[in-house]
């Protein structure tokens, strides 16, 4: 039988902590701040049947619309997360390309498949940038399935469209067959008024997108994510292994989703304030630490992604650190969490509001004077 690798990210819905600066998005919405009167009692006439295969076309038509592509090109999951696996499901044998440091379940997930995974690593040093050349040496025939995240996690970092391009012309070299998915789920979660950056979907036939509510907009708990594939049959593919695997999202979840499309510009203005204002407080904490700790300043995503100075910090006193959060109820993201150095840290810096937000630095301060006793 094949066995999904434990995962200690389970905690960042498991668990309860004191200091949520694990989550990688904003406060929680509820049906109620969503709707609104007038729309409670919509809610309370939605049917209870199965939706469609393909998603509710006025969703499909919405998440369409924010992209710049057509509608017949959108599949609605249940989350990225779904997205993810479908098309990972859909690979068989073939080998697949996954950039690291990523989101864990993501890695997980295809290991869990049994598929051939090939990784190429960013370094925090070098920005995260994506290694072109390793990318390509990474590359073989039997490629199938290339695997990354616009903006990266765990540090917001997006990937630039010329690299887009030299990615798709190495793999039209090596694999010319082979899909190039890139996960935007944080793409829309930016800081102030900042536009977010624009979209790859549509971009070229063989790549695909992918992305959900749940982090820019705050709804995590409806589960609703989408595709977009521009081939009409792998597209059918794509909509087949989701009806085999789940049949269709649940109806009260695009309901649900469809008005918070309704109100996206209002809803994501809102939470970039917050963003913002919590960016800015961990960039004033950061400046007392200089020397310790270094971050990436993000460009989108409710989190920031920090390294413990190599030459400061070593194992004995990261595993200090470390056990000082846990006994102070202090979540944060550990970096092996996401394939990378035990130095690395992810901060949540949008779900707390600012004054527990500070609060909660302050305890990561005493965690760090902790390390180098």
């Amino acid at each position: 039988m094949r066995q999904f690798p434990a995962s200690p990210i389970t905690a960042l819905i498991d668990e309860k902590p004191r200091y949520y600066l694990g989550e990688s998005m904003a406060h929680d919405l509820t049906v109620a701040g969503l709707l609104g009167l007038e729309g409670m009692a919509r809610l309370a006439e939605v049917p209870l049947g199965y939706g469609t295969s393909v998603g509710d076309p006025a969703l499909r038509a919405q998440v369409a619309a924010r992209l710049g592509i057509p509608g017949s090109q959108v599949l609605i999951t249940a989350g990225a997360a779904g997205a993810l696996f479908l098309t990972g499901l859909l690979c068989g044998d073939g080998e697949i390309l996954v950039g690291r440091p990523c989101f864990p379940p993501t890695f997980d997930a295809l290991r869990g498949l049994g598929a051939p995974v090939v990784t190429v690593h960013s370094r925090f040093d070098d920005g995260y940038r994506i290694d072109l050349d390793a990318f390509a040496r990474s590359l073989s025939s039997r490629t199938q399935l290339v695997m990354f995240a616009s903006p990266q996690n765990p540090a917001g970092v997006s990937i630039a469209a010329d690299e887009v391009e030299q990615m798709l012309a190495a793999m039209s070299r090596t694999c010319p067959d082979a899909l190039l998915l890139i996960d935007e789920t944080f793409r829309e979660a930016t800081y102030g008024d900042a536009p977010p950056a624009a979209s790859f979907a549509g971009m070229s036939p063989r790549l695909l997108t992918c992305a959900s509510l749940s982090k820019a907009y705050g709804v995590p708990g409806l589960r609703v994510g989408w595709l977009t594939a521009h081939d009409p049959e792998l597209y059918e593919q794509l909509r087949l292994a989701k009806f085999n695997s789940s049949i269709a999202c649940g109806t009260l979840d695009e309901f649900l989703a469809t008005q918070a499309l309704a109100q996206a510009d209002q809803l994501l203005a809102a939470r970039g304030a917050v963003l913002a204002e919590a960016r800015g407080i961990v960039e004033r904490w950061i400046k007392a630490h200089t020397g310790r700790l270094r971050w990436l300043r993000p460009e989108a995503g409710a989190f920031c992604c920090m390294q413990l100075d190599p030459g400061t910090f070593h194992p004995a006193g990261i595993d200090r650190f470390h056990a000082y959060l846990a006994g102070k109820r202090a979540q944060i993201a550990a970096g092996p969490w996401f394939g990378d150095s035990a130095h690395i840290i992810r901060i949540g810096l949008g779900y707390e509001p600012a004054g527990k937000l500070e609060l909660g630095l302050e305890v990561i301060s005493a965690a760090l004077e902790t390390a180098l006793r």
